[in-house]
């Protein structure tokens, strides 16, 4: 199934009664406060903090918040939705993590390989006998001791200065590196356990927007400011499912295609009118639609 979006042109509160704007409004925040509960609620009950309830989500939601059955069924399939995603974007993290767990895991098993051979070479100064490994880029020429490079080779004059300006800090440097290596390897696995195991909640309003009320100097000085984008973040907008049997595919937004108007059915059960409601970007296909859902005789 093929889902388009077309957007009207704005409709403005000034032009707007002020009793509609305000049943508007109010729609708008129990919609989303009921979705809020919707998500929550699964939440804590996959979490243990909260008994599944002996009735479904839907009634529940329809008896917290008085709602008809249509804006019920919209806040619960927009729950599901949001924790939906939420599921497919933690497989992808999971995805991540795995991928960056096997990275790390080749690097330190190189970094370990490398370490032995220093190591070996070390012991052998130790010893007085100095070996190297055929195929390592340490060797000795003669009297002296060289390490060659993709682009420069170096080179010392004598054993002293071989073991202690380089075997000494290359084993020093590698060790460091593994010991941060098997630190990020760690962490990675605690990430991936915790996104295996845990139950993500949902930010409602953005963990931006939440982090900015402290952290942006705008909000910090105009406490007000942040409450204002706060709540129109969290209770700005609603997604009502269209249903098949409708008249003209919806039971609480009506669109006259003769006139443009847009009936809506608020929560509280008043009938609110837009007027001059027009699509610049589509205006031809909403008809079609519409048109062709009122002349079905067999909506089921």
């Amino acid at each position: 199934m093929t889902m388009k979006a077309y957007f009207s042109n704005r409709v403005y509160k000034n032009v707007t009664t002020k009793a509609a704007v305000e049943d508007t409004q109010h729609t708008l925040f129990v919609f989303n406060q009921a979705k809020h509960y919707r998500v929550q609620s699964e939440v804590r009950e996959k979490r243990g903090s909260k008994e599944k309830g002996k009735s479904s989500i839907h009634q529940q939601v329809k008896a917290r918040f008085n709602l008809t059955d249509y804006y019920a069924n919209s806040a619960v399939q927009e729950g599901k939705a949001l924790l939906s995603a939420q599921q497919e974007l933690t497989k992808m993290y999971i995805s991540n993590k795995e991928a960056q767990i096997s990275s790390v895991k080749k690097k330190i098993k190189s970094t370990k390989s490398r370490l032995t051979v220093l190591n070996k070479i070390k012991n052998s100064f130790i010893k007085g006998n100095p070996r190297f490994n055929k195929i390592s880029p340490e060797q000795q020429k003669g009297n002296f001791f060289v390490v060659e490079f993709k682009s420069k080779i170096d080179l010392y004059y004598n054993a002293y200065d071989f073991e202690h300006l380089y075997l000494d800090v290359q084993i020093k440097h590698l060790t460091s590196r593994l010991g941060r290596l098997e630190f990020k390897l760690d962490r990675f696995e605690k990430q991936i356990a915790s996104l295996k195991n845990g139950v993500k909640s949902v930010c409602f309003g953005s963990k931006k927007l939440a982090k900015a009320r402290t952290t942006t100097e705008k909000y910090q000085n105009n406490p007000g400011l942040w409450k204002q984008d706060w709540y129109l973040t969290r209770y700005g907008k609603m997604t009502i499912s269209g249903r098949k049997d409708a008249k003209t595919g919806n039971f609480v937004f009506h669109y006259n295609t003769d006139t443009n108007q847009l009936i809506f059915k608020a929560i509280n059960g008043n009938v609110i009118t837009f007027d001059n409601v027009v699509f610049p970007y589509g205006q031809e296909n909403v008809d079609n639609a519409i048109n062709t859902q009122m002349g079905l005789k067999n909506k089921k």
